[in-house]
Protein backbone atom coordinates (compact mmCIF):
# COMPACT_ATOMS: atom_id res chain seq x y z
CA UNK A 1 0.00 0.00 0.00
CA UNK A 2 1.39 3.36 -1.27
CA UNK A 3 1.71 5.89 1.46
CA UNK A 4 0.16 8.83 1.29
CA UNK A 5 3.04 11.77 0.81
CA UNK A 6 3.23 14.45 3.59
CA UNK A 7 1.05 17.34 4.31
CA UNK A 8 3.05 20.55 2.68
CA UNK A 9 4.55 22.55 5.39
CA UNK A 10 2.00 25.71 5.63
CA UNK A 11 3.97 27.92 7.95
CA UNK A 12 7.22 27.95 4.87
CA UNK A 13 4.34 28.56 2.28
CA UNK A 14 2.32 31.08 4.49
CA UNK A 15 4.64 33.67 5.90
CA UNK A 16 6.35 34.71 2.64
CA UNK A 17 3.25 35.23 1.60
CA UNK A 18 1.90 37.22 4.57
CA UNK A 19 5.23 39.03 4.64
CA UNK A 20 4.92 39.98 0.61
CA UNK A 21 0.85 41.45 1.51
CA UNK A 22 2.18 43.53 4.38
CA UNK A 23 5.58 45.18 2.13
CA UNK A 24 2.52 45.60 -0.50
CA UNK A 25 -0.18 47.24 1.96
CA UNK A 26 2.95 49.63 3.21
CA UNK A 27 3.74 50.68 -0.15
CA UNK A 28 0.38 51.56 -1.46
CA UNK A 29 -0.71 53.56 1.69
CA UNK A 30 2.95 55.23 1.39
CA UNK A 31 1.86 56.52 -2.02
CA UNK A 32 -1.30 57.49 -1.38
CA UNK A 33 -0.11 59.21 2.13
CA UNK A 34 -1.54 57.33 4.40
CA UNK A 35 1.53 55.99 6.14
CA UNK A 36 3.10 58.64 8.40
CA UNK A 37 6.10 58.20 10.27
CA UNK A 38 6.10 59.01 14.09
CA UNK A 39 8.24 62.67 14.12
CA UNK A 40 11.19 62.13 15.99
CA UNK A 41 11.92 64.61 18.87
CA UNK A 42 14.34 67.23 17.10
CA UNK A 43 15.78 68.16 20.30
CA UNK A 44 16.94 66.87 23.64
CA UNK A 45 14.25 66.54 26.38
CA UNK A 46 15.32 67.40 29.72
CA UNK A 47 14.22 67.64 33.45
CA UNK A 48 14.79 69.14 36.46
CA UNK A 49 17.90 69.71 37.60
CA UNK A 50 19.50 69.09 34.05
CA UNK A 51 21.96 71.63 32.88
CA UNK A 52 22.20 73.19 29.31
CA UNK A 53 24.60 75.16 28.05
CA UNK A 54 23.13 78.33 25.42
CA UNK A 55 26.90 79.71 24.37
CA UNK A 56 26.61 82.56 25.91
CA UNK A 57 25.18 81.20 29.39
CA UNK A 58 25.21 77.95 31.14
CA UNK A 59 21.53 77.33 32.78
CA UNK A 60 20.68 74.48 35.51
CA UNK A 61 16.85 74.09 35.50
CA UNK A 62 16.73 73.94 39.80
CA UNK A 63 12.83 74.78 40.50
CA UNK A 64 9.73 75.54 39.55
CA UNK A 65 7.72 76.76 42.25
CA UNK A 66 4.36 79.29 43.03
CA UNK A 67 4.66 81.83 45.54
CA UNK A 68 3.13 85.17 46.88
CA UNK A 69 5.30 88.50 45.81
CA UNK A 70 7.55 89.90 48.05
CA UNK A 71 9.96 92.71 47.77
CA UNK A 72 12.35 92.32 45.33
CA UNK A 73 10.18 89.23 43.51
CA UNK A 74 6.86 90.42 42.91
CA UNK A 75 4.35 92.42 44.76
CA UNK A 76 3.20 91.38 47.63
CA UNK A 77 -0.90 89.92 47.29
CA UNK A 78 -0.13 88.33 44.01
CA UNK A 79 1.32 84.78 43.22
CA UNK A 80 3.98 84.56 40.89
CA UNK A 81 5.17 80.79 39.22
CA UNK A 82 9.08 81.39 39.60
CA UNK A 83 11.65 79.82 37.61
CA UNK A 84 14.69 79.65 39.76
CA UNK A 85 18.01 78.74 37.99
CA UNK A 86 21.39 78.75 38.72
CA UNK A 87 23.08 80.41 35.61
CA UNK A 88 26.70 81.24 34.76
CA UNK A 89 27.73 83.82 32.58
CA UNK A 90 30.47 82.48 30.02
CA UNK A 91 31.21 85.70 28.46
CA UNK A 92 33.81 87.38 29.43
CA UNK A 93 31.64 90.93 30.28
CA UNK A 94 29.13 91.45 32.63
CA UNK A 95 25.75 90.99 31.13
CA UNK A 96 21.89 91.58 32.31
CA UNK A 97 19.56 89.25 34.06
CA UNK A 98 17.05 90.29 31.47
CA UNK A 99 19.52 88.48 28.94
CA UNK A 100 17.49 85.11 30.24
CA UNK A 101 14.26 86.06 28.96
CA UNK A 102 15.95 85.83 25.39
CA UNK A 103 18.07 82.21 26.34
CA UNK A 104 14.25 80.94 27.43
CA UNK A 105 12.23 82.23 24.46
CA UNK A 106 8.97 79.79 25.35
CA UNK A 107 7.37 79.42 28.50
CA UNK A 108 4.35 76.86 28.93
CA UNK A 109 2.47 75.23 31.20
CA UNK A 110 -0.13 72.71 31.33
CA UNK A 111 -2.75 75.47 31.64
CA UNK A 112 -1.73 78.42 30.02
CA UNK A 113 1.08 80.14 27.82
CA UNK A 114 3.16 82.28 30.00
CA UNK A 115 5.70 83.73 27.08
CA UNK A 116 5.61 85.33 24.98
CA UNK A 117 2.96 86.44 25.90
CA UNK A 118 -0.49 87.90 23.17
CA UNK A 119 -1.21 90.80 25.44
CA UNK A 120 0.78 93.61 24.32
CA UNK A 121 0.58 95.37 28.01
CA UNK A 122 2.22 92.09 29.33
CA UNK A 123 6.30 93.51 30.45
CA UNK A 124 7.24 89.90 30.54
CA UNK A 125 8.54 87.98 33.45
CA UNK A 126 10.73 89.85 36.33
CA UNK A 127 14.01 88.40 35.84
CA UNK A 128 16.43 89.17 39.00
CA UNK A 129 20.00 87.80 40.39
CA UNK A 130 19.60 86.55 44.20
CA UNK A 131 21.95 86.39 46.82
CA UNK A 132 20.26 85.69 50.33
CA UNK A 133 17.98 88.22 50.89
CA UNK A 134 18.95 91.12 48.36
CA UNK A 135 18.15 91.12 44.68
CA UNK A 136 20.23 92.31 41.40
CA UNK A 137 20.48 92.70 38.06
CA UNK A 138 23.70 91.84 36.74
CA UNK A 139 25.50 88.31 36.32
CA UNK A 140 28.93 88.65 36.21
CA UNK A 141 31.45 86.35 34.20
CA UNK A 142 32.38 83.09 35.22
CA UNK A 143 30.12 83.40 38.28
CA UNK A 144 27.39 80.58 39.07
CA UNK A 145 24.27 82.95 39.76
CA UNK A 146 20.44 82.46 41.07
CA UNK A 147 18.48 83.68 38.99
CA UNK A 148 14.62 84.07 39.55
CA UNK A 149 12.50 84.16 36.92
CA UNK A 150 8.65 85.39 38.09
CA UNK A 151 5.39 84.96 36.09
CA UNK A 152 2.23 86.92 37.75
CA UNK A 153 -0.60 84.45 37.88
CA UNK A 154 -4.13 85.94 37.51
CA UNK A 155 -6.18 85.22 40.29
CA UNK A 156 -8.56 82.78 39.73
CA UNK A 157 -6.46 80.75 37.39
CA UNK A 158 -5.75 77.03 38.35
CA UNK A 159 -2.27 76.50 39.32
CA UNK A 160 -0.41 74.82 37.09
CA UNK A 161 1.14 71.20 37.24
CA UNK A 162 3.85 71.05 35.12
CA UNK A 163 5.89 73.87 32.89
CA UNK A 164 7.41 73.37 29.75
CA UNK A 165 10.90 75.26 28.75
CA UNK A 166 12.30 75.92 25.41
CA UNK A 167 16.17 76.75 25.83
CA UNK A 168 17.28 78.98 22.88
CA UNK A 169 20.94 79.28 22.01
CA UNK A 170 23.62 81.87 21.09
CA UNK A 171 26.85 82.14 18.38
CA UNK A 172 29.24 84.15 18.48
CA UNK A 173 28.86 86.46 15.39
CA UNK A 174 30.94 88.69 13.81
CA UNK A 175 29.77 92.15 12.95
CA UNK A 176 31.03 92.80 9.59
CA UNK A 177 30.40 97.29 9.91
CA UNK A 178 33.01 96.93 12.69
CA UNK A 179 34.74 93.47 12.47
CA UNK A 180 34.15 92.70 16.38
CA UNK A 181 32.61 89.78 17.65
CA UNK A 182 29.49 89.48 19.57
CA UNK A 183 26.63 87.06 21.11
CA UNK A 184 23.50 86.63 18.71
CA UNK A 185 20.52 84.21 19.05
CA UNK A 186 20.50 81.46 17.16
CA UNK A 187 17.53 81.80 14.58
CA UNK A 188 15.23 80.29 11.78
CA UNK A 189 12.78 81.46 9.78
CA UNK A 190 8.87 80.29 10.65
CA UNK A 191 5.61 80.89 9.34
CA UNK A 192 4.56 84.88 9.51
CA UNK A 193 2.20 86.03 12.52
CA UNK A 194 -0.97 87.54 12.12
CA UNK A 195 0.89 90.71 12.39
CA UNK A 196 3.77 90.04 10.19
CA UNK A 197 1.30 89.36 7.67
CA UNK A 198 -0.33 93.01 7.73
CA UNK A 199 2.68 93.99 7.50
CA UNK A 200 3.23 91.90 4.52
CA UNK A 201 5.75 89.32 5.72
CA UNK A 202 5.72 85.76 4.50
CA UNK A 203 7.90 84.94 7.46
CA UNK A 204 8.79 85.18 10.68
CA UNK A 205 12.46 85.09 12.56
CA UNK A 206 12.04 82.30 15.30
CA UNK A 207 14.38 81.26 18.15
CA UNK A 208 16.04 77.61 17.20
CA UNK A 209 14.97 75.42 20.17
CA UNK A 210 18.28 73.64 21.71
CA UNK A 211 16.45 71.77 24.03
CA UNK A 212 13.37 71.42 26.07
CA UNK A 213 13.15 70.94 29.37
CA UNK A 214 9.91 69.81 31.57
CA UNK A 215 9.71 70.41 35.62
CA UNK A 216 7.01 69.90 38.31
CA UNK A 217 5.71 72.83 39.86
CA UNK A 218 5.17 72.56 43.78
CA UNK A 219 3.54 75.05 45.70
CA UNK A 220 4.60 76.77 48.63
CA UNK A 221 3.01 79.36 51.12
CA UNK A 222 0.07 79.23 48.93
Amino acid sequence: MTSAAPAPNRRAILVPVVAFLAAATVAVSAAFGGLEEAPANPFPQLGKGATFDHGRVKTVFEDAVIRPGRLGLGVIGKRYLQLVLKVTNRSDATISAQTMDGALPTVRTDTMVLKPSDDPADLGPRIVVIAGEKTYGQLHPGVPETVVMSFELKPGTPFPKTVYIDAGTYEWHELFSNRTHEWWPVTEEGPPTAEDRKQGKTSTSMPVVGARITMPVRVENA
